[in-house]
């Protein structure tokens, strides 16, 4: 392997790795407060990239579809609390049991997947680039490196920098983390326990529409994307631990660049050779890297 193929495989393994680890903050933060996961996470994604293309097409300026975006997503987090969620923790047992979230989530993904069916059709798309006027390849130590890549990078290390001062700075993130600790003596201290779990699932639903606006114009878009980053994004939530933020990071980096070198040395099954590696990972220590250590109220 030559210098610029590898330099060319760790930024596509990088920019690919920071979609995933946006995906698996996502599901994070859900499962820090509730202990569920959001199976809808990935389906969220392929709406908002679908989205941005649309909004692009009507030409909408970028700033404006990104906050757009963002927000639809939100409201659409809310949305998932409210209607798929909040109901069956009413009824309890007579709902499904505590389990019920499983099929209720994965449910809102296959609702969100038809209807983008119905909207955009099945074949896959391309979104035109976000930050750069063409997304042609600039050339550095022989490499051909694509601005779009080293753009999603960078905004990708901001959010996740700017997710980690929310939850250990604010006082949201700080009541989110009390709810995690316990939820009956955040209840004492006077933290609303339901609105802290409806921000959550906003908050992962945003995640989700920032992860899918950057990965239009990097990835090819089409409604059965979803599932695929889902799955992924479970495997780096499980490789860095569901108790621990940085920990995620590291395994959103090692999965996409696991995955950018397993393509290159075999396209066939490039795919599924990070995906057995985390499995293999997870025998070996199924807590994931970090994942010992319980989350704690600051």
């Amino acid at each position: 392997m030559s210098w610029a193929n590898f330099l060319q495989l760790t930024v596509s393994g990088l920019a690919m790795g920071a979609i995933y680890t946006l995906t698996a903050k996502g599901l994070f933060i859900a499962h820090l407060a509730t202990n569920r996961l959001n199976f809808a996470q990935g389906d969220f994604l392929m709406i908002a990239a679908l989205l941005t293309l649309a909004l692009r097409g009507l030409g909408i300026p970028v700033p404006v579809v990104i906050v757009a975006v963002v927000l639809i997503l939100g409201f659409a987090g809310w949305g998932l609390e409210r209607i798929f969620i909040r109901p069956l923790d009413r009824l309890g047992f007579r709902g499904g049991g505590e389990y019920s979230w499983i099929l209720t989530t994965a449910g809102a993904g296959l609702v969100i997947q038809n209807v983008a069916e119905l909207v955009w059709g099945k074949s896959a798309q391309y979104s035109p680039p976000l930050f750069s006027g063409r997304n042609e390849p600039v050339r550095f130590l022989g490499a051909g490196v694509y601005p779009e890549q080293l753009a999603v990078i960078a905004v990708s290390v901001l959010v996740v920098a700017a997710f980690y001062w929310f939850l250990f700075r604010t006082r949201w993130g700080k009541s989110i983390y009390a709810v995690a600790f316990n939820p009956d003596a955040a209840v004492l201290l006077g933290i609303d326990v339901r609105r802290m779990v409806v921000l959550v699932f906003a908050l992962a639903s945003m995640l989700a529409g920032i992860s899918g606006v950057l990965a239009g114009p990097i990835v090819s878009v089409f409604p059965q994307m979803g599932l695929v980053f889902t799955v992924k994004g479970l495997a780096v939530a499980a490789v860095g631990g569901f108790n621990n933020p940085a920990a995620i990071l590291f395994g959103g980096v090692l999965f996409g660049l696991a995955e950018s070198f397993s393509n290159y040395l075999n396209s066939e099954f490039g795919d599924l050779l990070p995906l057995l590696f985390v499995l293999a990972l997870l025998i070996v220590r199924p807590t994931g890297i970090a994942g010992g250590r319980k989350a704690a109220a600051r």
